[in-house]
């Protein structure tokens, strides 16, 4: 479509509604006409309303492929199939409410002072007023790392190193909900075997993040309870997002917090 941006000698101008409809429509059907309707990809977008990703939809069908996307295929298709392949449902198990009562607040892999400054609020009034732990765990001092009682700094991409150090804490310890686990969990003494390759010095070569900070972390989340651990793009938008996925919600069945 480079042919159709209005740019005049370097310099943006206006157009009219006709003139870029038709000439995007223009060429879109030379290109149709050329290399066949499976040639364009229809991507939307998060800030559609769900009219206009129906229309959208049927605008790929009338045009003639279903080479039609949208954000949450890179967004929450690994959390939806991590979640559902640990514990058997994708979706989000905890609502505001459950977040706001917990004693201890994981966010790993988020930033919801800029991307969702409405639920940072939910996080900042549990903190605050349940004097809660508030833990992000974040390669870079965001403005929601800003607001924690504890700041993880990791290497990029060490998230499951991380998670697996702070597990071989909780199991060395015996820190792991048993009862919970008897109850309801199967397979956890295979995560225990893939554990004991991550103690603390390895970990620390690994991720940066020392041995301490992580047992620290990891007896809030099995004492202070319920705790809750909350992501989002920071783990899924890895290659291995949906392994990453994974590997948290192994964290929570371990102490007993499904959230």
């Amino acid at each position: 479509l480079h042919d159709a941006l209005p740019i005049s000698n370097g310099t943006w101008t206006k157009v009219s509604w006709d003139q870029a409809i038709n000439e995007i429509g223009d060429k879109l059907t030379e290109i149709r006409g050329k290399s066949g309707p499976d040639s364009a990809y229809w991507l939307g977008s998060a800030k559609m309303t769900n009219e206009g990703s129906y229309l959208f939809r049927k605008l790929g069908a009338f045009w003639g492929t279903n080479n039609t996307d949208h954000q949450a295929r890179i967004c929450h298709s690994t959390t939806v199939t991590g979640v559902a392949n640990t514990w058997g449902y994708g979706a989000m198990t905890n609502s505001y409410n459950d977040i706001r009562n917990a004693k201890t607040m994981v966010i790993m892999g988020g930033n919801p002072a800029e991307a969702h400054p409405v639920s940072l609020q939910h996080l900042l009034e549990g903190k605050e007023l349940n004097r809660a732990n508030f833990i992000v765990i974040e390669p870079r001092l965001t403005r929601t790392a800003a607001h924690a009682t504890e700041y993880v700094r990791i290497r990029s991409g060490t998230d499951i190193p991380v998670i697996y150090g702070m597990l071989w804490h909780i199991f060395k310890n015996g820190w792991e909900d048993k009862e919970f686990i008897e109850q309801r969990v199967y397979g956890m003494d295979d995560i225990r075997k893939e554990v004991e390759k991550y103690p603390p010095d390895e970990v620390e070569r690994i991720s940066g993040v020392p041995g301490a900070q992580l047992e620290r972390i990891a007896r809030m989340m099995s004492h202070d309870k319920p705790a809750c651990l909350i992501w989002a793009m920071g783990q899924t938008q890895h290659t291995v997002g949906t392994a990453t996925v994974r590997a948290s919600c192994v964290l929570l069945l371990a102490t007993g917090n499904i959230g």
